[in-house]
């Protein structure tokens, strides 16, 4: 099918009632984000059995008709890799689209792989090489090129096809509860698109080989940082280099004098903002030891270190029974934060069942969860 390209309010009302008594459908969305810190959404591609569509949010409002559609719980929309459209998604439409299909956890649980690409995934399981000529194209840019809209309309023409093969084999070998536990996970987060400030740290090259009281300062400028690039809509770098980060961190600024031979007027920062960052310097050069950023690979001791080992090969082991990808199962950080919940240090925890760790829910817990679980109590949290 030739996909059809929606540029006005009337033909979405058309494609609305073609789609009215519809329970199924693919999306998929082209967007651009290489300047700016939110997302744009350029494109948004929809297909059902007999329909392809491609509809260009920046040629009309297209809010109204696409909530109607992608907030209808009613009617499930299939995705591959999820996260990113979600996210573009929530932020044009101010709510999160319903009832998500997604055809990579699907075959996650299905094959060893983890995280199979679309295009792979098409090929192994359709047989189709995908043409990815289009894949660095500025979906921004108008009008749209017939070469564009095929490509855009192939990503959701095949994806349809894909659930039904997907949905089949979940169904043969029993592993739909499996899927629908991992979907309901998909959503269950109201802010899984907000970021975690206490590690922004992270997000700056060269922190991570900083000693505590410096990873202290550099987390406080990435906190400033992030404020800066969401009011302005600039990428975190734009709004101030991570060498810049590392070299205030390295010779920390006392006063306005000094911070300014950091912050030229190259940056665009005002006045009120640059006082904002140097107090905040300021605050984390004061700021108590225990309250400083970790940033060891791991807080296990010597024999729980050991534990973690043998942990690692009862997952791989089962892993390898189930025919699924370990790191689907278990990864190594939920293992280290399962052993961490049963040592005598941990007694202020949570109890483990209100813990919000995949491994001690649902199919997880009764594969190997369990297992983990008698073994870290046996051991006493030490190997």
């Amino acid at each position: 099918m030739k996909p059809e390209l929606i540029v006005s309010s009337s033909e979405m009302d058309g494609l609305l009632k073609r789609l009215n008594d519809t329970t199924l459908i693919a999306v998929d969305t082209e967007f651009f984000r290489e300047t700016t810190y939110y997302p744009k959404l350029a494109l948004i591609q929809i297909a059902t059995d007999s329909i392809i569509a491609c509809i260009d949010p920046l040629a009309f409002d297209a809010k109204p008709a696409l909530r109607k559609i992608l907030c209808d719980k009613n009617i499930t929309k299939i995705f591959h890799s999820c996260s990113q459209d979600m996210e573009v998604l929530f932020y044009y439409l101010n709510e999160m689209p319903t009832s998500i299909y997604d055809t990579q956890i699907a075959n996650a649980l299905l094959t060893d792989h983890h995280q199979i690409g679309y295009a792979s995934l098409v090929e192994n399981e359709l047989n189709v090489q995908l043409d990815k000529s289009q894949t660095r194209t500025n979906w921004l840019q108008r009008p749209l090129t017939e070469k564009q809209i095929q490509y855009a309309g192939d990503d959701v023409f095949y994806l349809y096809q894909l659930h039904n093969i997907l949905d089949k084999k979940l169904h043969d070998i029993g592993r739909n509860a499996w899927f629908d536990e991992d979907s309901g996970k998909l959503l269950s987060d109201e802010n899984c698109f907000q970021i975690a400030v206490d590690k922004l740290w992270r997000r700056v090259k060269g922190a991570s080989k900083l000693s505590r009281d410096k990873l202290a300062i550099a987390q406080a400028i990435a906190v400033w940082r992030e404020q800066i690039a969401q009011q302005k809509n600039k990428t975190r770098r734009k709004a101030l280099p991570d060498d810049t980060i590392i070299q205030l961190v390295s010779n920390p600024p006392e006063d306005r004098d000094a911070l300014d031979q950091f912050i030229t007027q190259r940056f665009n920062i005002t006045n009120e903002d640059r006082q904002q960052l140097l107090e905040s310097i300021a605050a984390a050069r004061k700021s108590p030891k225990d309250t400083w950023p970790d940033n060891r690979f791991t807080i296990l001791d010597g024999e729980q270190k050991l534990l973690l080992k043998n942990l690692q090969l009862l997952v791989n082991a089962k892993a390898d029974e189930l025919e699924i990808s370990s790191a689907i199962l278990c990864s190594r950080k939920e293992i280290e934060q399962l052993i961490l919940l049963y040592t005598d240090k941990q007694k202020t925890q949570e109890p483990v069942k209100r813990a919000k760790l995949n491994i001690v829910q649902g199919w997880r817990l009764r594969c190997i969860g369990q297992h983990l679980i008698d073994t870290i109590k046996d051991t006493g949290g030490k190997c």
